[in-house]
């Protein structure tokens, strides 16, 4: 009985973690008033806007799961590389580190999302990063995911993408 108690501790642990990763910026990725804090030591926090939305109007959705896993990635786009169509199907929060990060849906809209944005990934429109940009760019991505879950998925070879989206549940 305790092992069961820690294993749910923990996964709640690490629900409560992604979230508060989740939780840290808009949907839109507004720059926001300075909401710049000291918390009595030597660090400051600059708060981001929380997010419940995706960059394509999608609302929020945790997968449910017993095997939950949170990866994350750091991504270096050179300047004009393209990355393939993709979808995520569990949640994805992107920070742009350094850069332009332009978003390009199927249906030819683009966001542009800039060094210190965030913003939460579409999960079931298609879409593709590009660095239009002169230096290169660097993002972090964060997804919240299941164990054997993949966290990204692109077309087979050669496949066209559909406009419709795709449904991730």
């Amino acid at each position: 009985m305790q092992n069961q108690s820690r294993k749910t501790l923990t996964h709640v642990s690490v629900y409560v973690a992604a979230l508060a990763a989740l939780l840290t910026s808009s949907a839109l990725a507004q720059p926001v008033a300075d909401k710049t804090q000291t918390t009595g030591g030597s660090e400051s926090i600059a708060s981001l806007p929380d997010l419940n939305t995706t960059s394509a109007g999608e609302p929020l959705h945790y997968l449910s799961t017993p095997e939950p896993v949170v990866s994350s990635d750091v991504l270096t786009v050179p300047p004009g590389g393209v990355s393939r169509w993709m979808i995520h199907p569990v949640p994805a929060y992107l920070y742009v580190l350094q850069g332009d990060l332009t978003l390009e849906f199927v249906d030819g809209k683009r966001q542009t999302f800039h060094t210190g944005q965030a913003f939460l990934q579409s999960q079931t429109k298609w879409h593709r990063g590009r660095n239009e940009g002169q230096i290169p760019l660097r993002f972090l991505a964060v997804f919240l995911g299941s164990k054997g879950t993949p966290v990204i998925l692109h077309p087979p070879a050669g496949a066209l993408v559909a406009e419709q989206p795709v449904s991730s549940r």
